[in-house]
């Protein structure tokens, strides 16, 4: 049921919400009744359209490289005020996707904005999150799972997301599960966006459904998991 038939609105805070599945994001949750802040690095004119239309948007600036930036936005958050902090910033890295071309200055910075800035900003943002009902999001992607890789390609991103996906479970056992807070990573699909391009099956719309879907069912369990869109549950 929508967020509007609580006492209370619940909260979230989107972190990487300027375009694509950070966008739709924001605009299904309004849609549910949810109280949002949305992260844009630079202004977005898709957040200021929804902004202009829903007083229940607040929007702020963050760099998710910027350590600075993401000290400040968790100095302003209340201890236990929200019930999802969701961290969608991702890049795709060098088009060759190869681990032999890659420089390291390619490597240093896809593997800062995929998994190091976002772990970061988890552990920065944990203690805003209400114990025992908040749910700390990660948008992964199942060509992070070992388990699942059976093609080999796109080398760079893939080993990228794992190391999203290895960094959140250590961050999950020993921080946020003793804490009461879950954890997801998701999978949203390979969705229409500038990353997925135009062939993509999914659209953002079907995307954020399934994933603010996921999340609402997740609220106060306090476990990882690593799920699509869809709620399939994905091997690591």
């Amino acid at each position: 049921m929508p967020t509007s038939a609580h006492a209370t609105p619940r909260r979230a805070l989107i972190i990487g919400a300027s375009r694509g599945i950070g966008l739709g994001l924001v605009d299904r949750l309004l849609q549910r009744g949810w109280m949002v802040t949305a992260t844009q690095r630079s202004p977005s004119d898709g957040l200021a359209a929804l902004a202009a239309r829903e007083s229940r948007l607040i929007l702020t600036t963050l760099d998710l490289a910027s350590d600075e930036q993401i000290s400040t936005l968790a100095q302003r958050q209340r201890s236990g005020s929200l019930d999802l902090v969701l961290i969608c910033g991702g890049v795709m890295g060098p088009d060759h996707q190869r681990a032999e071309r890659a420089t390291r200055d390619e490597t240093a910075a896809l593997f800062d904005i995929n998994a190091m800035a976002p772990l970061r900003c988890a552990r920065a943002l944990l203690s805003a999150l209400e114990p025992g009902q908040g749910v700390m999001a990660f948008i992964s992607s199942r060509m992070g799972s070992v388990a699942l890789n059976d093609r080999g390609d796109i080398e760079l991103y893939r080993a990228s997301k794992a190391a999203l996906n290895s960094l959140t479970r250590g961050f999950a056992v020993n921080e946020a599960l003793p804490a009461g807070i879950g954890v997801l990573n998701l999978h949203p699909g390979w969705v229409k966006t500038d990353m997925g391009g135009e062939r993509a099956p999914v659209t953002v719309a079907q995307s954020v459904q399934g994933l603010v879907a996921v999340i609402e069912e997740s609220l106060g369990r306090s476990e990882q998991r690593f799920v699509d869109f869809e709620g399939e549950v994905l091997a690591w």
